[in-house]
């Protein structure tokens, strides 16, 4: 039977600041979103005061200043160094790894016949532990939705991982194993199943495959199947479903004009089209959106968004900035004070998949001429030395980052020095 794992670093942001500042052992620590808005990593300490993710940094100012908190900053070039190496290091241990986000992964472990699954699992943990200095939590089962499910079981028993290698195992952990936890069970699914008083995955299985079929889409199908100990997804599908590339952020003062807004969504443009020539993919599709501060009740809420279907699969700074751009103009209301903007691409394909026609229009080897000439430049002289005139000319929209720790591993005038 083919089993496979599942992966993830225990308060990833929080791990790999405490990494290189141990002293923060035990004391309650957050980490911030973009510009210091909200909460998007906590330590254990954190969670047992009720923080919790999401949380406006704002409203529990409070709350971590009289419990003396340490706040930082994002500080993503050190977490995705830190994550690369934790990649590096799982890859020794399977013949398929797929890097399922910054902080967790799948691994294919394939048939294992002779092999002891736990001696394996502790094996795993304390080897990265010793490598990287981060910890870890891991799943094991014979489908990604069981390693899944495993891994949060793990979690809420405090245990390094766990294996569910037996029908006898599953059946002990779904029990009671809360549906909304389940992996693909969204806020929509969760209210279907509640109707039906499915409370747990155990409830869940316990459906007939036709009446899952008949109330659900196929992935809840599968899903349900999974839960057997059927195989219905391997990691290329999930790759190929995988979250979309999302470039974001909220600005410094509320925006009521349209000019500023465009410069910061033409900047996010730019960045989605370089992160996909970077994975060598293309997008389908645009999301455009804005956000005004729900925080704020004296102000009027406005959350526009637009989705544009892209002509033919594309990852050009050019023409994701005229889409962006001419999108914004379309959802944009005088009146409002808007926070926050952003972009996402989805419907992502390889790029040697696009296919064209010979009346598309579109010119494509010189969008891919002039994307390469602006990497290249950037490469050499720094990120924004070559971008469209769209995105401005100063740094406005430089992220506020109060509590910024030090690039660790990626700078040389930051890395530790011993003696």
């Amino acid at each position: 039977m083919p089993m496979f794992a599942h992966v993830d670093i225990n308060n990833c942001y929080v791990s790999c600041e405490t990494l290189f500042q141990p002293q923060l052992k035990g004391r309650v620590v957050v980490v911030l979103s973009n510009n210091d808005g909200c909460v998007i990593a906590r330590s254990n300490e954190a969670k047992a005061l009720g923080i919790k993710m999401a949380d406006a940094e704002f409203m529990v100012r409070k709350n971590l200043r009289d419990n003396n908190a340490v706040i930082f900053s994002s500080n993503y070039p050190l977490y995705a160094d830190m994550s690369a190496r934790l990649m590096n290091n799982l890859a020794r241990y399977t013949y398929m790894l797929m890097v399922y986000s910054i902080d967790e992964a799948f691994m294919a472990l394939g048939n294992i016949h002779s092999l002891n699954l736990d001696e394996h699992a502790d094996l795993i943990t304390r080897n990265v532990m010793h490598d990287t200095g981060l910890s870890i939590t891991l799943g094991i089962g014979p489908t990604l939705s069981l390693a899944k499910l495993a891994n949060k079981a793990a979690k809420k028993l405090r245990r390094d991982y766990l294996v569910l290698d037996t029908e006898k195992k599953i059946t002990e952990v779904v029990e009671n194993f809360p549906i909304e936890d389940v992996w693909g069970v969204g806020l929509a699914y969760y209210k279907k199943l509640s109707e039906y008083n499915i409370a747990t995955a155990a409830d869940f299985r316990n459906q007939k495959a036709d009446w899952v079929r008949q109330h659900m889409t196929v992935q809840g199908w599968r899903l349900h199947q999974e839960l057997w100990g059927k195989p219905c997804n391997v990691i290329r599908d999930v790759a190929e479903r995988s979250k979309g590339i999302e470039s974001s952020q909220s600005f410094n003062s509320y925006q009521t004009r349209l000019e500023p807004i465009e410069e910061a969504v033409a900047m996010h443009a730019a960045t989605v089209a370089l992160k996909l020539r970077q994975q060598k993919s293309m997008a389908l599709t645009l999301t455009i959106y804005l956000r005004t501060n729900k925080h704020n009740v004296k102000h009027d809420q406005h959350y526009p968004s637009i989705t544009v279907k892209v002509p033919f699969a594309a990852n050009s700074t050019h023409q994701f900035t005229r889409i962006a751009v001419q999108a914004l103009r379309a959802i944009w209301q005088p009146g409002y004070n808007y926070l926050k903007t952003g972009i996402r691409a989805t419907g992502i394909i390889p790029a040697g998949e696009v296919q064209y026609n010979l009346f598309n229009g579109y010119h494509n080897n010189r969008e891919q001429r002039l994307a390469e000439l602006m990497d290249d430049v950037n490469q050499r002289f720094g990120r924004g030395a070559l971008k469209l005139a769209v995105e401005g000319f100063d740094k406005k929209w430089a992220m506020k980052q109060d509590y910024l720790s030090k690039k660790y591993t990626t700078n040389w005038k930051d890395i530790i020095i011993t003696k």
